[in-house]
C-alpha cells in the first residue's frame, strides 16, 4: 500500500468513528454530542499539524533527491531546503547532532482526546445516576422502578461513547504521528547518507581532514624547504664571497692607478721644476754676462776718454 494512501486510510478510520459516535447522539444527548464535537476538532487540528509536518519533510526529501552531486555552495542548496528545517540540517551537515524540529501539538492532542473522551463519560454518568435518583424517588411500585431505570441505564450506554470516540481517535491520532515520525527519519537518514557523499566538502570532519593533509604536506616539505634555504644561504655566501673578493681587486685597482697617477704627477712636477730651475740659471748667466758686457763697454769708454785726455 502506497504510504500516502495508508496515512488517508488511517485518518479516515479515525474520523469515521468519531462521526458515527456523534450521530448517535445528535437529538438524544446534547451534552455527549458537544464533547465529542470537541473530541473531532483537537482530532482534526492534529491531522492538520501532521499534514504540514508530512509537507514539509516531503519537499525536504525531494530537496535530498535533487542532490546527486556536490553543491556549489552549501547557502545555494539550503534554498531548497524548507526554512524550518535549514537551520537545523545546516547544524547537522556541520557535525553537531541537532534535533531535527517535530509536531508540538500533537504529542499533547494524542493525551488529550482520551482525557476528552473520559470526561464525556463521566459527565454522562453524572447526568445518568442524577436521572437515576430522581426517578427512584418518584416511583412507587416495582413497574415503575422498572419504567424510570430504562432511560437513565439507556443514557448510560450512550455516555461510554465519548470514551469510544476519544480513544479512537487518540490511536488513530498516534498512528498518524508515528507514521509521520517514520517519514522523517528515513529523510534524515537519507540525509546522513549525502553527507558522508554529495555534502561530505561542507563537514567539520572534511575540514578536519583537509587541516591535517595540509599539515602533513606541509611536514613533508620542510625537509626540502631546509635544503633549499641551505642552497640558498651557501649561494649567499658564495656572492657575498665573490662581491667581497672583487670589492678588494677593485680596491687594489683603484691604489694602484692613484699610485700610477701620483708618481706621474711627481715626475712631471720634478720634471716641470728642473726645467723651470735651468730656465732660472740660464737666465741668470745671460742677465750675468749682460752686466758683464756693459761693464767691459764703460771701461772701454773710459780708456777711450782717458787717451784722448
Amino acid at each position: 500500500m502506497p504510504r500516502y494512501l495508508l496515512n488517508v486510510v488511517v485518518f479516515l478510520a479515525g474520523l469515521a468513528a468519531v462521526l458515527g459516535i456523534a450521530v448517535g447522539y445528535i437529538g438524544s444527548n446534547a451534552l455527549a454530542f458537544a464533547v465529542t464535537l470537541l473530541i473531532g476538532a483537537c482530532y482534526l487540528a492534529g491531522v492538520a499539524e501532521l499534514y504540514r509536518y508530512e509537507q514539509t519533510t516531503r519537499a525536504f526529501a525531494q530537496a535530498l533527491d535533487a542532490l546527486q552531486t556536490p553543491p556549489r555552495s552549501l547557502a545555494v542548496w539550503l534554498d531548497n531546503v524548507p526554512p524550518s528545517l535549514r537551520n537545523a540540517v545546516r547544524l547537522r551537515i556541520e557535525g553537531e547532532r541537532s534535533v531535527m524540529p517535530a509536531p508540538a501539538l500533537t504529542p499533547y492532542l494524542i493525551g488529550l482526546l482520551v482525557l476528552l473522551g473520559m470526561l464525556g463519560t463521566l459527565l454522562g454518568m453524572v447526568v445518568t445516576l442524577h436521572g437515576t435518583g430522581a426517578a427512584l424517588e418518584s416511583a412507587t411500585d416495582l413497574s415503575a422502578i422498572r419504567a424510570s431505570l430504562a432511560a437513565p441505564v439507556t443514557g448510560l450506554s450512550f455516555a461510554f461513547g465519548t470514551s469510544i470516540a476519544g480513544v479512537s481517535t487518540s490511536a488513530m491520532l498516534g498512528l498518524l504521528s508515528a507514521l509521520s515520525h517514520r517519514e522523517r527519519l528515513q529523510a534524515v537518514g537519507t540525509l546522513d547518507a549525502r553527507i558522508a557523499t554529495s555534502l561530505r566538502g561542507f563537514t567539520e570532519t572534511h575540514r578536519r581532514e583537509e587541516s591535517f593533509r595540509l599539515m602533513q604536506r606541509q611536514a613533508d616539505m620542510m625537509p626540502r624547504l631546509a635544503d633549499h634555504l641551505d642552497k640558498l644561504m651557501a649561494a649567499i655566501d658564495a656572492r657575498s664571497i665573490a662581491a667581497h673578493e672583487q670589492q678588494l681587486a677593485n680596491q687594489q685597482a683603484f691604489h694602484a692607478q692613484t699610485e700610477t697617477a701620483y708618481r706621474r704627477l711627481a715626475n712631471s712636477v720634478e720634471l716641470s721644476l728642473k726645467q723651470s730651475v735651468a730656465d732660472s740659471a740660464r737666465r741668470q748667466r745671460r742677465v750675468a754676462a749682460d752686466h758683464a758686457g756693459d761693464d767691459g763697454r764703460h771701461r772701454a769708454r773710459d780708456d777711450v776718454a782717458a787717451r784722448e785726455r
